[in-house]
């Protein structure tokens, strides 16, 4: 039997690094709605651990049929389960020491220096060299530079060669961590750019694209040391914060992406990113991940480029279940979104007419 957790304060925990923090309530409300997530990539007879067992039946009642036979458990069951191992949506200490001081048994459990690969892999510097290793002999099809900068005057140097850039934080939940900056920024982004400093250290620098589409590739690192590509995410952002995805086939989300790069390209870089991020992981990180990506304008204004590293996220994403969800049916595709109504739902949107068109 595994043990599933749905733990989306992950991000915000990897940027504080300690055991015990107090997460935001807005992590702490996704947590108890969508607790039962993992039902649908869980395995029959595996446990899913949730805030509360009755509301997760209650939230999971309408999928029946789409998820597996999962028994969900609370903290106080945690010590009395046979359990074979422990799958979170992502590694930090927090968990791990909230699973430990349940009663989990440490030999399951990470130990303090995988905890530390996996925060050092998930650190955005990553995609700098990530971003070199991949570019390399397809330059003029793709683009994509990352600078890093430890003090005020560095980071303002390159804002001012940039003219238009965006600055990230090294560690954050998705879309808090990043503001869009101009030569003219002004104090309340740089106030926040000598505060990231200060807290973590440095900060990640791009230049701003003219973004066209966002999407990803998921992957997943195996035990025997592999990576291996799992299928395409196609998603949608507002202002760097995720609001959708598509449910559908590679076919259909492939015919999304070949309307701007080509299907050659798309499998060159697949290629490339298994061969770099084996070399990355082997031996320090097993379980699902993904690499954030975008196709954007080229300066002329008459061709498309592929950015093959935004990101890379080093635990299970919104793609993962989105292809989880996926359940063959190659005729109708839908829009999986999060949604907030009174409470955190999980809602599937069939897509009708041509999907780009409301990218």
């Amino acid at each position: 039997m595994d043990l599933h957790i749905f733990n989306p304060e992950h991000d915000i925990a990897l940027a504080y690094d300690v055991p015990h923090l107090t997460i935001p309530h807005v992590a702490q409300e996704m947590r108890m709605n969508l607790g039962f997530l993992p039902a649908f990539w869980a395995k029959d007879g595996d446990a899913v651990l949730v805030d509360d067992i009755k509301y997760a039946l209650k939230a999971s009642k309408q999928y029946k049929g789409m998820i597996a036979d999962v028994l969900f458990v609370e903290k106080t069951d945690l010590a009395s389960l046979p359990l074979d191992g422990v799958k979170p949506w992502g590694w930090d200490c927090r968990v791990c020491a909230e699973l430990a001081e349940n009663g989990v048994a440490a030999d399951i459990l990470p130990t303090e220096g995988q905890l530390a690969d996996v925060r050092r892999f998930s650190d955005r510097e990553q995609t700098k060299e990530m971003l070199h290793a991949v570019r390399k002999g397809i330059e003029g099809d793709t683009c994509g530079e990352s600078f890093v900068a430890t003090a005020m005057d560095e980071a303002c140097s390159i804002i001012r060669q940039l003219g238009n850039a965006v600055v990230k934080a090294p560690w954050s939940s998705s879309g808090r961590g990043v503001r869009y900056v101009s030569d003219a920024a002004d104090q309340p982004k740089l106030s926040w750019i000598r505060h990231t400093l200060q807290h973590q250290g440095k900060v990640m620098i791009e230049p701003r694209y003219n973004k066209m589409c966002d999407f990803a590739m998921e992957f997943v690192s195996t035990p025997d040391g592999g990576v291996r590509y799992c299928g395409l995410s196609v998603f949608k952002t507002l202002n760097a914060q995720y609001t959708g995805n598509v449910v559908g086939s590679e076919r259909f989300k492939r015919d999304i992406l070949s309307r701007y790069v080509s299907e050659t390209l798309l499998d060159d870089i697949a290629s490339r990113l298994e061969q770099n991020l084996t070399a990355m992981l082997s031996g320090r990180y097993a379980g699902e991940f993904g690499v954030d990506m975008m196709v954007v304008a080229g300066a002329e204004g008459n061709r498309f480029l592929l950015h093959p590293c935004v990101e890379i996220n080093l635990r299970r994403t919104m793609g993962h279940l989105a292809l989880s969800l996926y359940g063959g049916d190659d005729e109708h595709a839908r829009l999986m979104s999060i949604v907030h109504d009174v409470n955190y739902q999980l809602k599937l949107q069939r897509i009708e007419g041509e999907y780009v068109n409301v990218l």
